[in-house]
């Protein structure tokens, strides 16, 4: 069995093309405010979390050396990686990534698509260590000790960078969907 030479590129393992989605300049508004919608929503949480852990008392009727738990700083570093993630992926000149993505030749490729591509990765990379450190922070503050009226905290905070995610997922395909062009996602 011959491998067809025209459409076979040995240095490719997946070949993912995004759904085209015929974005009008009406969907591509409410793309753009659902997506602030979800992040302004996602901050709201961790701020109502965080108030809520600076007023927290222990119960009436716990012993007098029990101490409640509180939000520190280390519950807003990923809130704060998936913030800095966000704004890479968002402010990425989406231009150079055609290149980048186009496929029509590995060798042809400028450095703007280089740049284009690492810029992206550590964007995402960014959103995703803050939602693995979220999830750290939930599973090894609040879920391990057994503070179970503290959950909530932890919770928050990994609803916060999902929600964050979510929401630079929706901006960039209702930023991207309006061009002429269309992304094709290469391993």
């Amino acid at each position: 069995m011959s491998i067809p030479r025209a459409t076979y590129d040995p240095r490719r393992v997946f070949r993912f093309s995004l759904p085209h989605v015929e974005v009008g300049p009406k969907t591509r508004s409410i793309g753009t405010y659902l997506s602030g919608g979800l992040f302004a929503l996602s901050f709201f949480l961790l701020f109502d979390a965080a108030t809520l852990s600076s007023h927290a008392q222990p119960p009436s009727d716990a012993p007098h050396d029990v101490v409640p738990v509180h939000m520190s700083f280390v519950d807003w570093v990923p809130a704060i990686c998936s913030t800095l993630g966000f704004l890479v992926t968002s402010l990425l000149d989406k231009s150079h990534l055609n290149a980048a993505f186009s496929g029509d030749s590995w060798g042809g490729e400028g450095p703007a698509a280089w740049r284009a591509r690492v810029v992206l990765f550590i964007g995402v990379a960014l959103m995703a260590g803050g939602l693995a450190g979220s999830l750290t922070v939930l599973i090894l503050k609040y879920i391990i000790p057994d503070y179970t009226g503290y959950i909530y905290y932890g919770g928050a905070n990994v609803a916060m960078n999902a929600g964050i995610m979510i929401s630079a997922m929706i901006l960039w395909v209702s930023q991207s969907g309006s061009d002429e062009y269309e992304y094709q996602l290469t391993v």
